[in-house]
């Protein structure tokens, strides 16, 4: 249990001038700069961190600093949240509930709460006994210590390093790379004897004082007891009493609290009843527990309080020292202390006390052997699993799991909620488990099983994977109850191939049950959106698919994490469909919502969308913003060595557009040369063929063309998922393989006019056209995009049809959209006509592109970033970069000089 006490050592913080003033400097340093830190105490048992811990608060308030204090506790160390339910409980903050998606959202929304009490001034956070603190309070401070450096927060924690679990030890190790570490050592002999002389009133000898920092270890509480006993019995600090004092030792001294408290009527039994219930219990439970009536009781706590061997702190009975907690825990042995615990876990039962306060004596009270033990126990794993505390979630599932009383069906669903709670802190694990779990189920349970089986397969072994064990299951799962295949079904989208997946035979049948589940519409809305994209049946219906998703989705309220797939899947739909406008206004829309909410799953998907967005369109910064933006958030992520693997070929494509070509081929890094053989990287094989065909290596460039295909399932055949066709036609036009060249060129514009989309037709139209030298194939190219956010396509039909009102035409507009791989060969072009192109502006209003002038405008007529974010569907490191380079540009230093330069 949390012990708090105040000892006569450390009311007087002998020994500690120099924790005090590290401690006073930075209570300074947060009230008075607004500059936060992590401070860790360490030190055994006993040591005065406590103490030290408690002038800091002190000194804290007297600064106006506002403080959140907790306790941890050795009972309560599987107490989902536990230590950050009790920071927050001051401002009345709730855990909120999290799905298994999206695990991190309770310590977001945490953070958040924090903020909000830091924007009224500074915060101390004090964390005492942080060795006991439960796991996923452990990843909430982390997350906290992670982001404090730009927020008026101290974290400031006392640990004993002896005592830390071995789950919990790389998460404590990970908050000590953080912060700066205060040993609290024991005292110096010199140390003991200052504080012998305060005790007796006189000086003590050095012999004396040395015997006496033997017998006590130096530890400040022992110390303290050692020469309060030794003064109640009439020593006196003098060199002939340190004979007598050299037969003390440490375990002595322990031992000797355990007398005091045998020696007070009731108070053995007392001290053992707060002991085993924990500070929070209350003494009204510690006297039932004792065995004693409230009378008694109240005469033994007074016994207790005058011999200073608890005290009254907050409202609570505490004792003085974590020493005599575990001086009276030591009285009991192993069987005793079982019994004890199931005893409070009775009595708290029986007083309606919370889930998780029963639970925690449940734990420490051996095999659970009734039906209401279990119910506890399930209920409070339930609990602790819903605010994503999947480590004490998973403790409470097992030891429920422990009990002779289950049924089968019972020991199998308890097996795989242990089974889901691995999911995120051991995949391998709950793989294996789900798994074996998976053939002895059946019904609803198969269901789930096979639901979590998935999300698995998909986080550790790719889309393949998940696809092929989701063949293996669906068919049973919709036999037994069609509306079940609906969470399979959602989990299967935006994230791979949904054309070759068995999800797509199954939509007809769950269509008819779509109505028994919350958002089933909208799943299945999505579902054939995403598809409809994939296949390229009918672009029309696809956009109205994915609005009708997306308005199911959102039209209730904003939709827990679970359901962000169907996002997903629906802006899929939209891509596909080249509805750009409105993806964008709803990318933004999830992007929110995943980072108020900490859903960082998400965030890499909102980045590539964007990327394709504004790659088709043509806005070439914003695109390079957007690819960079995958890299980074697919990093917090997945933490992966391979960081080329989720953004290395956008990226090089956005160099690609821009015409920097060294870069383009320095991103692509280890995929530049060789064959690439990972399906997620069919985009990082597209790119490297369109980056050849501009260096004229025609034949690698139509290779790469044809690995790109070989990468994607043969089902998905919209042109503008991947253009290696036409990369591939003018690769084999270049080799003079005019077969090759129709072949590939002629396969994509039928499957372009079926699709009809600008950009996907236009692109098919400039490559058949060059391929076929057919100027009614370019001219049409032209007319499809013209107008249209196909810039990107119109570009390359007029370079193609190379007319000098087209070519003058082309220049602008690869100019003003930053278009760098089209202008060398445009002005080449331009000049074989005796034109001489233009030179574009690099400074001044003219050398703004659109995306820049757009940002500009609104920026100057008043608009805040964050209004600029929504009117343009930007993000914010979008809008931040455009004005840069507007800044720039305009030789001007901020946002006040932006409507002067823009006039003039």
């Amino acid at each position: 249990m949390a012990t708090r006490g105040r000892p006569l050592v450390t009311r007087a913080l002998s020994g500690r001038a120099a924790q005090v003033r590290v401690l006073t400097d930075a209570v300074g340093t947060l009230a008075d700069s607004r500059t936060g830190q992590v401070i860790v105490l360490s030190g055994g048992v006993g040591i005065g961190k406590t103490t030290l811990l408690r002038h800091a608060r002190d000194l804290a308030h007297a600064k106006g600093v506002r403080v959140l204090e907790a306790n941890a506790s050795a009972l309560e160390h599987e107490y989902a949240f536990g230590v950050a339910r009790q920071l927050v409980a001051a401002v009345g903050v709730a855990i909120p509930q999290v799905r298994a998606e999206a695990p991190f959202e309770a310590m977001h929304a945490l953070f958040g709460q924090i903020e909000q009490v830091t924007s009224g001034g500074p915060a101390l956070l004090i964390v005492d006994d942080l060795q006991w603190a439960d796991a996923a309070s452990l990843r909430f401070l982390n997350y906290l210590a992670a982001r404090i450096a730009t927020h008026p927060i101290t974290v400031l924690a006392g640990r004993r390093p002896d005592a830390v679990s071995a789950g919990n030890a790389p998460l404590i190790d990970q908050l000590l790379a953080r912060a700066d570490q205060l040993w609290v050592a024991p005292f110096e002999p010199a140390e003991l004897a200052e504080l012998a002389e305060r005790t007796f009133d006189e000086a003590a000898d050095e012999a004396f004082a040395l015997a006496c920092h033997s017998a006590s270890g130096g530890n400040p509480f022992l110390a303290v007891e050692l020469l309060g006993h030794l003064r109640e019995h009439g020593v006196r600090p003098t060199g002939e009493a340190a004979a007598q004092v050299a037969m003390v030792t440490p375990q002595t001294t322990i031992d000797c609290l355990a007398g005091r408290l045998e020696g007070i009527d009731g108070g053995l039994a007392l001290a053992r009843a707060l002991a085993v219930i924990g500070e929070d219990g209350g003494p009204e439970l510690a006297a039932e527990l004792a065995g004693l009536d409230m009378a008694g009781a109240a005469s033994t706590l007074e016994a207790l309080l005058k011999a200073r061997l608890v005290v009254e702190d907050a409202g609570s009975i505490v004792f003085v020292s974590s020493m005599v907690a575990s001086a009276a825990a030591a009285t009991l042995n192993s069987l005793a202390a079982l019994r004890w615990h199931a005893r409070a876990a009775e009595l708290c039962h029986r007083q309606f006390r919370s889930t998780e306060q029963i639970a925690a004596h449940l734990l420490q009270a051996g095999t659970p052997a009734q039906d209401w033990q279990i119910s506890i126990l399930t209920e409070a794993a339930e609990a602790a699993y819903g605010v994503g505390a999947f480590e004490s979630a998973g403790t409470l599932f097992r030891h429920a799991l422990g009990s002779p009383q289950l049924t089968s069906d019972e020991r199998l669903r308890l097996r795989a909620r242990v089974a889901a709670a691995l999911v995120f802190g051991d995949p391998v694990a709950a793989h294996r488990e789900l798994a074996e779990l998976l053939p002895l189920t059946s019904g609803d349970l198969h269901a789930q099983v096979a639901s979590d089986l998935l999300l698995v397969t998909l986080s550790t072994r790719g889309f393949s994977a998940g696809t092929a064990f989701l063949d293996t299951v669906i068919d049973q799962v919709v036999d037994h109850d069609p509306a079940a295949a609906l969470p399979l079904i959602s989990r299967s989208l935006g994230i791979g191939w949904l054309s070759d997946s068995p999800v797509r035979r199954v939509l007809d049948v769950v269509d008819a049950v779509a109505d028994e589940r919350k958002y089933g519409r909208a799943i299945l809305a999505a579902a054939r959106a995403q598809l409809a994209g994939e296949i390229a049946t009918d672009a029309d219906a696809c956009a109205e698919q994915a609005v009708l998703a997306l308005e199911l989705l959102w039209g209730n309220g904003e939709p827990d994490a679970s359901e962000m797939s169907i996002h997903m899947g629906a802006i899929q739909g939209l891509l596909c469909s080249e509805r750009f406008e409105v993806a964008l206004a709803w990318i933004a829309k999830g992007e929110d919502l995943a980072q108020r909410r900490g859903w960082t799953t998400v965030l890499p998907f909102a980045a590539w969308a964007r990327f394709v967005c504004l790659s088709v369109s043509g806005h070439t910064d914003a695109t390079l913003a957007a690819a960079i933006a995958v890299r980074t958030t697919t990093a917090t992520v997945f933490d992966d060595n391979d960081p080329l693997d989720m953004s290395g070929g956008f990226i090089a494509c956005a160099f690609l557009l821009a015409g920097r070509m060294a870069e383009a081929e320095e991103a692509l890094g280890p995929f530049a040369s060789g064959e690439i053989t990972r399906p997620n990287q069919f985009y990082t094989a597209s790119t490297r063929a369109g980056l050849r065909l501009l260096q004229r290596r025609f034949g690698q460039a139509h290779g790469d063309a044809l690995m790109c295909a070989r990468l994607m399932p043969d089902t998905s055949v919209n042109p503008l998922i991947a253009h290696w066709r036409s990369i591939g036609a003018l690769a084999a036009n270049g080799m003079g393989d005019p077969t090759e060249a129709s072949r590939l060129a002629e396969e994509e514009l039928r499957l372009a006019r079926a699709w009809g989309t600008p950009h996907t037709l236009g692109t098919a139209l400039a490559a058949a056209g060059t391929v076929r030298q057919d100027r009614a194939l370019l001219r049409e190219a032209v007319e499809v995009t013209r107008g249209t956010h196909a810039r990107l396509a119109l570009v390359a039909a007029l370079l193609a049809l190379d007319e000098v009102d087209g070519l003058v035409e082309a220049l602008e507009v690869a100019e003003q959209y930053g278009l760098g791989l089209f202008v060398p060969a445009i002005r080449e072009a331009l000049r074989a006509h005796g034109r001489r192109p233009g030179v574009k502006a690099v400074t001044g209003a003219n050398a703004l592109t659109s995306s820049e002038q757009s940002v500009a405008d609104l920026a100057a007529a008043g608009l805040t970033n964050a209004a600029i974010c929504g009117r343009l569907h930007l993000a914010p490191r979008t809008v931040e970069q455009h004005l840069t380079h507007a800044y720039r540009k305009l030789k001007i230093a901020g946002r006040k000089e932006l409507a002067a330069a823009l006039r003039g």
